[in-house]
């Protein structure tokens, strides 16, 4: 029970924290490839997380995963 409250509350802070990070670091940039990674970032590490969920016994380690995919890809953005 306290892994299931764990990963919901990693999931959630994923969409809490990401989403105001994806809006400061996307779209003043106007759509570019640049732009488009964090975004995509997220919604790929939401999917990621939610499938890695229902298929491994442990719930943390979807939304940990969740966080890698967005946290690469705003690293790609940052690079690029």
């Amino acid at each position: 029970m306290r892994k299931n409250v764990t990963g919901a509350v990693l999931q959630l802070a994923l969409l809490v924290i990401g989403i105001p990070v994806v809006y400061l670091l996307a779209f003043p940039f106007g759509l570019t490839a640049r732009s488009l990674l964090p975004p995509l970032g997220l919604l790929a590490g939401l999917v990621v997380a939610g499938v890695m969920v229902k298929r491994t016994e442990q719930p943390v380690s979807g939304p940990l995963t969740g966080w890698l995919v967005f946290g690469v890809c705003l690293a790609l953005a940052a690079l690029l």
